[in-house]
């Protein structure tokens, strides 16, 4: 009798876990790719190689600031969604959320139009991550 009560127990400890594990793991971002930018050139374009269906985007930046006037983001089936973005992003800073509309988003890749900076030898890295729901 005791052996079928730890039993029990232990599995509803773990019903319980898995529980709250889940809505952490569904917050998840996932990583899509990345672009090393120079600041002397004015547009960049970071490849997607996953299939997922995506329904938000943000980029991360590292090394120092950019700011990014526009996003377009290809998807798989032709279509491209632009996103003015205007916004600086600092060093080791986060975009906003970019909502990414319809059903069929399945991203082939992000092109970046950035302002910049004649005569810099900077480099910003890009980072672009993705989530599912």
């Amino acid at each position: 009798m005791k052996r079928r009560t730890v039993i029990v127990s232990l599995l509803a400890f773990n019903l319980t876990l898995l529980g709250s594990i889940a809505p952490a793991l569904a917050d998840r971002w996932e990583y899509l790719g990345e672009r090393s930018v120079r600041l002397v050139t004015e547009r960049d374009v970071i490849p997607v190689r996953t299939g997922k269906q995506f329904a938000r985007l943000k980029l991360e930046v590292k090394e120092t600031g950019i700011e990014i006037l526009s996003m377009t983001v290809t998807l798989r089936n032709g279509v491209t969604l632009n996103t003015p973005m205007r916004q600086y992003i600092g060093k080791n800073k986060q975009s906003r959320v970019i909502d990414l509309p319809g059903r069929d988003r399945s991203i082939r890749y992000v092109t970046l139009i950035y302002r910049s900076r004649p005569g810099s030898t900077e480099r910003a890295i890009v980072k672009l991550y993705g989530k599912t729901r």
